[in-house]
């Protein structure tokens, strides 16, 4: 008994130390409420005050839950950022050009940060699926919607930039406004980037504001929405398997990670490594390309279900033989194994990279604006 014990004592520790290889971003100084963690396939339900946060977790919160990141110095960065309720975030930690580059995926709700640079140039990027935003040293905050334009391409949410400190610059893909202090600019889909009226004295509480409106919206038609989520998430999921399906039946994924558990030594210019780099490629690409906007809408179900929790909606018919209840429920079902799929395709994306280290073919930078597959 006492060998089977040690034998599991060393297991845990050894898939402790392999979670910490990734860069640490920061560590927890605040959490409240419902809070989880999605790291390399796994979820930390309930994390403590202290624990990292490593470059690839999913942050999510829900509508009790609150964040506060302490941002670590290999961030580049000194401050805070806050995962605000019902939000559902990536963090990750890259270089550009030889300096640290914090990169935030904001799938659902909102996030607030105060921080400056400690040196060099550093930057934050906040990524919505309309708009992309560049921090430099500022007290910001980025909300999207809970509604989705079934016509707009990638079925983009509105954003909502307020900044009360410095300046954001942020780029649609058409053109780029800067956000200076006491401004607030909102990008809706289909629309140019404005700025919208707002006393000074009031931008900090405008985006609360702005979020029950977007949800009032949402509950005045929430049939019609929720129709169009389960249609798109039928498509895409669809999508998402057929470009799963080669991958998950390659032998080169299991090699490649049994080769990172041993901690074998690959030379990337090796005739054999190049050939399952590019085989390897071809997988992670066609899987991008549909992940970008699935994940969005995949987590933005969670933030439907709490809109429409303990109203009339919830027994809605949406499609034939299916109601709004129905379609949450499905789409809960399928949350352990859809998560299980992501954290193999991202960790066999991060042993691609280690493949080529002078490229970033798979880096955030490219998700925004590429996909014409929307969900």
């Amino acid at each position: 008994m006492k060998r089977l014990f040690i034998f599991a004592l060393l297991i845990v520790s050894a898939i402790a130390a392999a979670a910490l290889t990734a860069p640490k971003v920061g560590g927890i100084d605040y959490a409240e409420g419902g809070v989880s963690i999605g790291r390399s396939g796994k979820t930390i339900a309930a994390p403590n005050i202290g624990d990292p946060i490593l470059s690839g977790d999913l942050i999510k919160t829900q509508g009790d839950g609150m964040l506060v990141i302490l941002m670590d110095k290999n961030s580049g960065m000194s401050g805070k950022l806050t995962v605000k309720a019902r939000s559902s975030i990536y963090i990750n930690l890259d270089e550009l050009k030889g300096e640290p580059r914090t990169q935030i995926q904001l799938l659902t709700g909102a996030i607030g940060s105060k921080m400056s640079k400690l040196s060099g140039s550093p930057t934050v990027n906040v990524t919505t699926s309309s708009a992309v935003m560049a921090v430099r040293g500022t007290e910001y905050e980025v909300v999207v919607s809970i509604n989705a334009d079934d016509a707009s391409p990638n079925a983009q949410q509105a954003t909502l930039v307020t900044c009360t400190e410095s300046k954001v610059a942020v780029n649609d893909g058409q053109e780029e406004v800067e956000v200076p202090a006491g401004k607030v600019l909102e990008k809706r889909p289909g629309e140019r980037l404005r700025f919208l009226p707002v006393a000074i004295s009031s931008v900090k509480g405008f985006s609360q504001k702005w979020i029950s409106d977007e949800i009032a919206a949402f509950r005045a038609d929430a049939p019609r929405a929720l129709a169009d989520y389960a249609k798109r998430y039928t498509d895409l999921s669809a999508k998402f398997a057929a470009a799963y399906d080669p991958f998950q039946k390659s032998q080169t994924p299991k090699k490649w990670a049994d080769e990172d558990r041993s901690g074998a030594k690959i030379n990337p210019l090796d005739p054999a490594v190049l050939r399952e780099s590019k085989e390897i490629a071809g997988y992670l690409l066609n899987i991008k390309k549909v992940l970008f906007m699935f994940e969005r809408v995949y987590y933005r179900v969670d933030e439907i279900s709490d809109a429409i929790a303990g109203t009339a909606n919830e027994k809605r018919v949406i499609r034939p033989g299916q109601t709004a209840g129905d379609f949450i429920q499905a789409v809960r079902a399928e949350r352990d194994k859809l998560a299980a799929e992501v954290a193999r395709y991202r960790y066999i994306q991060d042993l691609y990279q280690q493949r080529h280290p002078e490229g970033e073919a798979f880096s955030d930078d490219d998700d925004f604006f590429a996909s014409s597959d929307g969900f």
